[in-house]
């Protein structure tokens, strides 16, 4: 190669290097999360509901934190969900889900939203995967005894399990998180944190639909509030973490 192309290649290989950085940061920018630790505030897809006073809002707010974003390096983060907060859980349901955050990937990305402040009227959403893998019958047995202890959901896993004609099946075990930014400041909604399921084909096939699924922020939101409270209604479908400033 002449010396003349070279330095031509050069320059065309730096301009890329560079406009894709560039677009790294910007994205970077455009999906960063404020880290720090979220605790549940009443509100109704993050616009604060209910008594508004610091007095107040502290007697008929129940004080748990749900989850904790923490940086792992320049675009990447990872949560920490307060396992603790499934009071209607084993002791080994909540080790089991803690446990399935040491290896988790992060992905983000942002879908239209009538709830969203942004200019874009586009919502974030901060995915994050905890488990993707293959268990045998025994260990789904195992996990599900650790989930709820309430006696619908242990109905509901004993049906499932002992309608199952095949002993030796298989599963994918899929958990996971997300986040959603609706554009308030330093809020953001759990809008999911759920285990599927999936029974496995003899080619090792996943169906669209889980055998079983769990719905661990279901879980987290029923405990909140007691069933006659007013506020009740806004856990039904997601909750909002507020980040935690000291002073506050």
């Amino acid at each position: 190669m002449q010396i003349g192309s070279a330095v031509t290649a050069f320059k065309q290989f730096t301009s890329r290097v560079l406009l894709l950085a560039t677009c790294a940061m910007l994205s970077n920018t455009a999906f960063a999360i404020e880290a720090g630790q979220y605790y549940y505030f009443i509100s109704d897809k993050c616009v604060a509901k209910g008594p508004q006073t610091p007095e107040e809002r502290g007697a008929v707010t129940p004080d748990v934190m749900l989850f904790e974003v923490v940086p792992a390096g320049i675009s990447d983060y990872y949560v920490n969900m307060n396992t603790n907060a499934l009071v209607h859980y084993a002791e080994e349901g909540q080790d089991t889900l803690s446990s399935l955050e040491a290896e988790q990937a992060y992905t983000a990305g942002k879908a239209p939203s009538k709830d969203s402040l942004r200019k874009d009227g586009n919502a974030i959403h901060h995915d994050f995967m905890l488990q993707r893998e293959a268990i045998d019958l025994k260990t789904l047995i195992n996990t599900l005894n650790g989930f709820s202890q309430l006696q619908s959901d242990k109905g509901y896993f004993f049906k499932k399990i002992v309608g199952l004609s095949n002993p030796n099946a298989k599963f994918k075990a899929i958990t996971r998180v997300r986040l959603t930014d609706m554009g308030y400041e330093n809020r953001m909604m759990l809008t999911s944190y759920t285990s599927d399921y999936f029974m496995l084909d003899g080619q090792g096939k996943a169906p669209d639909t889980p055998f079983i699924k769990v719905d661990h922020g279901s879980a987290i939101r029923s405990s909140l509030h007691e069933a006659n409270s007013p506020y009740a209604i806004f856990t039904r479908n997601t909750v909002c973490g507020e980040k935690w400033e000291p002073g506050n």
